[in-house]
């Protein structure tokens, strides 16, 4: 799932673009501000495109997105699980070896499958916020939520050749859900977005940057308005992270360049209150290194990301307030565009994952999908596709014996059943309410020699696993609560967007 995690804010690329979308603001290219927000307006301003147009847009906005914070809480920080879906966490694989096993889980007894007609094996879920939290039950078989803010889930197995054999060599896995909400969709995410990406500049003033990287005025001006319309939330980033940059300023002929281009690390000293997640991180993290990219068919990127053993570096390009390409010398290489008015589109990802023990590199490279986006005024639909056959990341002599043993699955879940598909959709119902699913599918080899070498793994990831979790749900929440603070003062400044035009 690595290779879909910037899809919603990477949005689509250049494809045919809606006729009713409007222009973005324009400017001379030497004024300060040219297709940029103004200064004076709040950061918190791209949250009145979660509202249709209308009268009292900001108003409305405001009352949806009170109302998605309350469920945000307990659905992200608060989660509970009855006893009876409890027992079957028990009996499955930890989450990063279930693909691995689930040739082997078809067949198991000790998982209470509820059984299809078509051979199918699945396990449903359903969720549902409480007072304070958000419950997750075993349910005996499978149903669209009816409810905002409930949610239903599905992991199902069934024989890819399908025989009736109860061992299988390889199985369809499918993992989907839904989620009903009375706030917003995919679409006006996408908006909020797009407006946001006019807020992403320091002064847009000379002296300009000659080269990326470097912490000056630019980074500076940009973290003063962060700290002085987001205080809180502000104070908390600086506790627990060290920022080396954050966006570079560049001059053109076409206008102001900004290259966000934030580099930063966690504070480990700052980590003492979650002893667990402080473990984690110097023992894991400091020792994973991993890449994606977001890239268009000529290859120029447009979202790029690195994890450097706890060293963390995000970049993409805006010009004109709009994303922009750039090439591997962090250059512009085309038009940008706005991303609210796209209508369809493609863009590829490019992935990485290396993992150093005892000075050898272990992991999987050139992780790759293709991912189409269609949006209409009721639906949003990213739908990927995995489009090359990841490579094993192994020392020399190490490699040959990996693949005889990943080699097979790993085969077979980028050509199986047409390779391994993922898809987020968002659906505006009739009843006005939003209809999210997520959905992913593949063909899963039967590899007892990759699943033993996966327990090996499991237990060691399960030693603090849950302790993990819960460390980084209570650190997750601080950021929220930090978030939420400095929303709730910047109200009247939202609200006030209402007086005298209308967003």
């Amino acid at each position: 799932m690595i290779a879909i995690g910037a899809c919603i804010t990477a949005g689509a690329l250049p494809g045919r673009t809606r006729a009713d979308a409007p222009a973005p603001p324009g400017g001379s290219p030497n004024s300060r501000s040219a297709g940029f927000a103004d200064e004076d307006q709040t950061l918190f301003a791209p949250l009145v495109q979660l509202a249709p147009p209308g009268p009292a847009r900001a108003a409305r906005a405001v009352a949806i997105f009170d109302r998605q914070l309350a469920f945000q809480r307990k659905i992200s920080f608060h989660p509970e699980i009855d006893a009876a879906l409890q027992r079957i966490i028990d009996e499955m694989p930890p989450r990063q070896s279930t693909m691995i096993r689930a040739a082997s889980l078809y067949a198991s007894r000790s998982i209470p499958w509820s059984n299809q007609p078509d051979g199918t094996r699945q396990i449903s879920v359903a969720g549902g916020p409480r007072p304070a939290s958000y419950l997750y039950q075993l349910t005996d078989h499978y149903r669209s939520p009816e409810t905002p803010q409930h949610f239903s889930g599905r992991w199902a197995l069934r024989r890819s050749d399908g025989s009736a054999t109860s061992a299988p060599a390889s199985v369809i896995g499918t993992l989907s859900g839904e989620l009903l909400l009375d706030t917003y969709g995919l679409g006006a995410l996408v908006d909020v977005a797009a407006a946001a990406l006019a807020q992403c500049y320091g002064d847009l003033r000379p002296p300009w940057d000659v080269s990326p990287g470097a912490f000056n005025q630019h980074d500076r001006a940009m973290l003063d308005r962060l700290h002085r319309e987001m205080p809180h939330f502000a104070a908390k980033l600086d506790e627990y992270f060290q920022f080396h940059n954050v966006l570079d300023e560049f001059q053109s002929p076409a206008g102001p360049i900004v290259l966000y281009n934030l580099d930063f690390e966690v504070r480990e000293d700052a980590l003492r209150k979650y002893p667990r997640l402080a473990d984690f991180y110097r023992t894991v993290v400091a020792a994973l290194t991993a890449q994606y990219a977001v890239l268009d068919a000529t290859g120029n990127q447009w979202l790029r990301t690195r994890l450097d053993r706890g060293h963390v570096q995000l970049t993409m390009m805006v010009r004109d307030g709009r994303l922009t390409p750039f090439n591997a010398s962090m250059q512009p290489a085309g038009e940008g565009v706005a991303l609210d008015a796209i209508d369809q589109g493609s863009y590829r990802t490019l992935a990485a994952v290396r993992l150093t023990r005892l000075r050898m590199n272990f992991g999987l490279a050139n992780i790759g999908f293709t991912i189409t986006y269609r949006r209409d005024p009721s639906a949003v639909v990213f739908d990927g596709r995995m489009n090359t056959v990841p490579d094993l990341v192994a020392p020399p002599g190490i490699h040959q014996a990996m693949d005889l043993v990943g080699g097979t699955f790993l085969r077979l879940l980028a050509t199986g059943h047409g390779g391994m598909g993922v898809q987020f959709t968002s659906r505006q119902l009739p009843s006005g309410m939003y209809q999210l699913g997520g959905s992913a599918s593949a063909e899963l080899d039967y590899a007892p020699t990759l699943e033993f070498l996966a327990r090996i793994g499991d237990a060691l990831a399960n030693e603090h696993d849950a302790d993990v979790r819960a460390e980084e749900r209570a650190l997750g929440e601080e950021l929220f609560d930090a978030f939420v603070i400095d929303y709730v003062n910047a109200r009247a400044a939202i609200l006030a967007m209402d007086d005298g035009r209308e967003p």
